[in-house]
């Protein structure tokens, strides 16, 4: 498939509510012949209606990431351990919450950020999200970072050039 079709497809796939992974639905069984996975915080259509948001990947396996212009990160398959940080819009959140996870942020530095381990399948490209957990937004639990989690929200099957 080429770049434009690939891209337009990509494009309506984000615009059809069945675009969204549920969990009653079976993951892809990925592209045996591929070398490689893909994993990223960046799609189009975030599913906010469930709480998700974007994640900004900030190590792989321990490494750091590089900054791309399109934040999506080639691995091998397998047990991958992500690090990310959530990109939850303020405007989401009740405004008692904002300033505290702010504070909380500025001071715990990197106990804002999460781990967790995905396991990549050849030729599946993975969409990372943060989970919004609303029963959790009192102090101690912002303080403690737990107002969040990391998700899988999206499977496709995306070989590797």
């Amino acid at each position: 498939m080429n770049r434009p079709i690939l891209l337009l497809a990509v494009m309506l796939a984000a615009t059809q509510p069945a675009a969204l992974a549920r969990a009653d639905t079976p993951p892809l069984p990925g592209d045996a012949t591929s070398t490689c996975g893909w994993v990223t915080g960046e799609r189009p259509a975030v599913p906010r209606s469930q709480d998700i948001f974007r994640v900004e990947i900030t190590r792989i396996d321990g490494d750091s990431t590089p900054l791309h212009p399109v934040p999506r990160h080639r691995v091998q398959p397998g047990q991958r351990v992500l690090t990310v940080a959530d990109r939850i819009e303020a405007n989401w959140l009740p405004s008692a919450a904002i300033a505290q996870i702010e504070r909380m942020k500025k001071l715990e530095m990197q106990r804002a950020y999460k781990t967790f381990t995905v396991e990549v399948k050849p030729g599946v490209s993975y969409a990372i999200g943060a989970r919004l957990l609303r029963d959790r937004l009192d102090a101690q639990s912002i303080r403690d970072n737990a107002y969040w989690e990391p998700v899988v929200w999206d499977e496709r099957a995306e070989r590797c050039p």
